[in-house]
């Protein structure tokens, strides 16, 4: 006595094995979608790298630029304060 469909069993492994052909292509594909994905945020990672380094050195021109004015400021408002004072 013959319990299964020899015929429905056949169909039924096809219809895996084909479902288990569409998975491991979908996960080749999503693995090198990672990949690429990993490359780009290496790459971006990268170039925030430099930018912060560009920042960084402009603060600090900045910041020098700022302490030389603040001490011409002070020196420029000596004289000027010696000046009138000088004539007072």
């Amino acid at each position: 006595m013959n319990r299964y469909n020899k015929q429905g069993v056949e169909s039924y492994r096809d219809c895996v094995q084909n479902r288990l052909e569409e998975l491991t292509i979908n996960q080749a594909s999503q693995s090198s979608d990672i990949i690429h994905i990993r490359e780009s945020v290496d790459r971006l990672e990268i170039m925030v790298k430099e930018q912060n380094g560009r920042v960084r050195k402009n603060e600090q021109f900045l910041s020098a630029i700022s302490a030389v004015g603040g001490v011409i400021s002070i020196v420029f408002t000596g004289f000027i304060v010696w000046l009138f004072k000088g004539r007072m």
